[in-house]
Parts: C-alpha cells; structure tokens; sequence
C-alpha cells in the first residue's frame, strides 16, 4: 500500500491590513510576521519535507522564503495559489463595504462561497484554480511531505474540499496568521490531522 501524501499547509504571517481584506492587493510582512516564520521554519525543520508551494502574493512569497531557508528548499510560485479577488472590497473597511455595497455584504455573510464583491470572484471560482493545483501537486509528490505557504481563504478551500465541507460553510474554520494545517492523503481520503495550529 502506497504511503500516504502529506501536504503541510500554512497561512502567511501577520501583515498590516488597512481595510476588511487584502485578497491580490500586495502588502508585506510586518516584523511579527517575519518572526512568525522563522518560527514556522523550525517547526517544520524536521519534517522532512520535500517541495514547498506558495502563492505569488508578496506576503506569502516572503513567508516561503523565511521557511524555506530552513528546509533547504525554494518556493515553486503558483499564481493559482493566490487569496480570493474581494474587487473593489480590498483595502476599504468593514463600515464602508456595509454602507456602500449593503446587499453585496448580507450574500457574504449568508452565503460565503457564492458571493461575489464587484469586480471579484466567488470562493467557488478561487476553488478551481485552487484544487486544479493541489491536485497537481498531490500527483507530482505522491507519497511524500510537501507544504504550501499561501493565505486563510486558499487554507480553507483545501480544508473544506478534505473535510466534504460545502463552501458556504467555510467561516466556521478558524485560520489565524502563521496557522498550520496538516493534511493525510491516501488513494481514497484526506484525514486532517491539525487544524488551525498555533506556534505560541
């Protein structure tokens, strides 16, 4: 029986976030947040992981490069790998988004794999550029440890498509900066084996 594969999957470290969202707006770590993956890099140090995948968002390419240089490895950048498309969402507040895009907001907060902000795309859209990935990924490193460095949004679409978790459930899976997930992937089931962990 083939050994199972073994994706590590994490979110980026702390950013400064000006508005609600990020989604593909560029913004870098913050000082935490580099320290947040050092101390990522030393948990996984040992893991014996193989490849390592990140999105090509400047936060998350910094993140794999920080636990990178720990593993030995370079980040293979995926543009599929990104966070969701909020549109004009990005960068403005929570009170600004409810005031001018009221029903935009009440479809996000009923119905989050479906809703779509003006001149972003749908959580069920990200998640086939996303799993198109993963599945790819899971082929080129069957039976062995690979990791992925990319956002909350992208770490919640695996987790939903492991668990057989419909989207619009998908603000019940908590992932906080510097989270890790850890997923088993055998011929027939994903077994998730931590979710949300936390370094402190």
């Amino acid at each position: 029986m083939r050994r199972p594969t073994t994706l590590f999957l994490v979110r980026h470290g702390e950013t400064p976030r000006p508005g609600y969202c990020n989604g593909h707006r560029n913004v870098d770590l913050t000082p935490a947040g580099v320290v947040e993956m050092e101390a990522m890099g030393r948990r996984l140090a040992g893991e014996g992981i193989a490849s390592l995948y990140t999105s090509d968002l400047t936060r998350a390419v910094h993140a794999s490069e920080i636990i990178g240089c720990a593993l030995g490895l370079t980040p293979i950048v995926s543009a599929r790998l990104r966070e969701k498309s909020f549109g004009v969402w990005e960068g403005v507040s929570e009170e600004e988004i409810r005031a001018r895009y009221p029903d935009e907001w009440k479809e996000w907060m009923s119905n989050p794999g479906d809703a779509r902000p003006t001149g972003g795309e749908t959580f069920r859209e990200m998640a086939q550029r996303v799993l198109a990935e993963l599945d790819g990924m899971l082929e080129r490193h069957a039976g062995e440890k690979t990791a992925i460095v990319s956002h909350g949004g992208v770490n919640r679409v695996i987790l939903c498509h492991a668990l057989n978790l419909d989207l619009r459930h998908l603000h019940r899976l908590g992932q906080g900066h510097a989270a890790l997930n850890i997923i088993e992937y055998s011929e027939n089931e994903a077994v998730v084996r931590l979710m949300n962990g936390s370094l402190s």
